[in-house]
Order: C-alpha cells, then sequence, then structure tokens
C-alpha cells in the first residue's frame, strides 16, 4: 500500500516539473567547467553509470555507484540533525525520526531518471548554505550500501558510501529535490530498529506477529524505542552552521 501511495504522490509532483528543472542556456555552469551537456546527455552507458549521469559518476568513487546500479532493495527515512545529548537511532551522523518506505521499481525508476540521471538538476558552483536533512534513501545491494540524502532548501544531493562522502549542489534542480523530499516525508512511520525484530536491514517496521509481540514487550506505552526529539525541543533553532564538515555544502 505505501508502495502504491508513493508512486502516486511523487508522479503527481515529479512529472510535471521534470522539465521545468532544465535550464535553458549554459549559465548554470561557468566557463571553466569541462562539462559538455552534450557529450553528457549522449554519454555511452558503461557498468558503473548506469543509475547516475556522468557528472555525477565524475564526483564519486566507483564502489558508492555499484549500489546504485545493482540495488536489490531502496529503503526511505526521514532524518534531522540530532539533538543535544540524542542517545538514539543515527545514520550518517543524522537522528532516523521515522521511516517511509521502501521503493518500488517504478519509484527507483522515476528517481533515476528525475534526478540521478539528470546532469542538469546540479551545479559545480559552490552553494554558501547549511545543510537541512529531509529524507535518506539507502539503496542496498548485498551487506553493502550507498545512502544519498536529500537536503531542502540548501538544495543538495549528499551520497554517502562508507567513508566517502560526496556533496553536490542541486540548486538547478531544487524543484525536483523539494517534491522528492516532500512527497517521502508525508509517508512517514514510526522507526524502530530493525535488528530488535530480526531484520538485517530494512525499514523497523514489524511484519509478523512475533515481531508485533516483541514491540509490546518493549513498548507497553506504544512508544518508539529511542525517541529522536524532545516535543519541548522541536521549535529551537538549527545549530549553527560549521567552518568545515560535510555539513556546509560546498
Amino acid at each position: 500500500m505505501k508502495k502504491i501511495m508513493f508512486l502516486a504522490l511523487i508522479c503527481c509532483f515529479l512529472l510535471p516539473v521534470y522539465a521545468q528543472a532544465a535550464p535553458t542556456n549554459d549559465e548554470l555552469f561557468d566557463e571553466e567547467d569541462d562539462l559538455n551537456l552534450g557529450e553528457t546527455v549522449n554519454i555511452k552507458k558503461s557498468a558503473t553509470d548506469e543509475t547516475i549521469s556522468g557528472f555525477l559518476a565524475q564526483n564519486v568513487t566507483a564502489a558508492t555507484i555499484v549500489p546504485l546500479n545493482k540495488a536489490e532493495k531502496v529503503f526511505c527515512y526521514t532524518v534531522d540533525y540530532a539533538e543535544k545529548g540524542y542517545n538514539g537511532y543515527t545514520v550518517n551522523g543524522l537522528a532516523v525520526t521515522g521511516y517511509c518506505g521502501e521503493l518500488s521499481k517504478e519509484g527507483i525508476s522515476l528517481i533515476r531518471d528525475s534526478l540521478l540521471n539528470n546532469s542538469l538538476a546540479f551545479s559545480k558552483s559552490r552553494a554558501d548554505c547549511q545543510i537541512r536533512p529531509k529524507i535518506l534513501l539507502r539503496y542496498v545491494y548485498g551487506i553493502d550500501h550507498t545512502d544519498i540524502l536529500l537536503s531542502s532548501p540548501c538544495h543538495s544531493v549528499i551520497l554517502f558510501h562508507h567513508t566517502d562522502i560526496a556533496l553536490i549542489n542541486a540548486t538547478p534542480g531544487a524543484t525536483i529535490v523539494e517534491q522528492i523530499a516532500n512527497s517521502y516525508s508525508s509517508l512517514r512511520e514510526e522507526f524502530r530498529s530493525p535488528a530488535l525484530l530480526g531484520q538485517m536491514v530494512g525499514s523497523g517496521v514489524p511484519q509478523t506477529q512475533a515481531q508485533k509481540n516483541i514491540i509490546r514487550r518493549n513498548e507497553p506505552n506504544n512508544a518508539p524505542l529511542k525517541k529522536w526529539n524532545n516535543e519541548e525541543n522541536k521549535n529551537e533553532p538549527l545549530p549553527q552552521a560549521e567552518k568545515s564538515g560535510w555539513n556546509k555544502l560546498q
């Protein structure tokens, strides 16, 4: 059901704006850029650039691309900065605030075509803004995975593969990023540790009666096992941007 809901939402939002995201000229790229847009569009596909554009492929490691091309499952999580003293579940240093579904094949294809394989959605220029985490997509292949963090309104795409991190300015594709992030966020469910449910990776949502019994035993008040944020801190301002680090888009 969640897959169907996502596909309906994402199609309504993304398909009309996909054509709008492409700039009408080369002003997004300065004269020193060696990226030829025509060559990028017609680039011959290899085993390492089937899912992402030539532009992204030039900015990430080959190992980062493998799970994107060969993903057996793609999971969505809502994320945010962790408050001071936070001791709950994290991913790439961010607090996991919820689970927003497993992508269907159609959903994976739509994100590939509208964003990841769309060179016109990205820019080589620097963007001086603080990352605002929205959703994280985990592409899983075996026990390997690559995470894609979408930030809005500081529109960017950050790819994580173990210690490899690539920050990409997605200002030209801001509408696409915004619609993906908003559509997924609307599907959020409470997150619970997949490990506690006997799941290696995945949603953390109980799938069997035995897993539901685990939740009942550990959550007598039906509260999440780990709270990602206290109610009184929800309206606190974002922490000041660090002078360096992955959360400062470069």
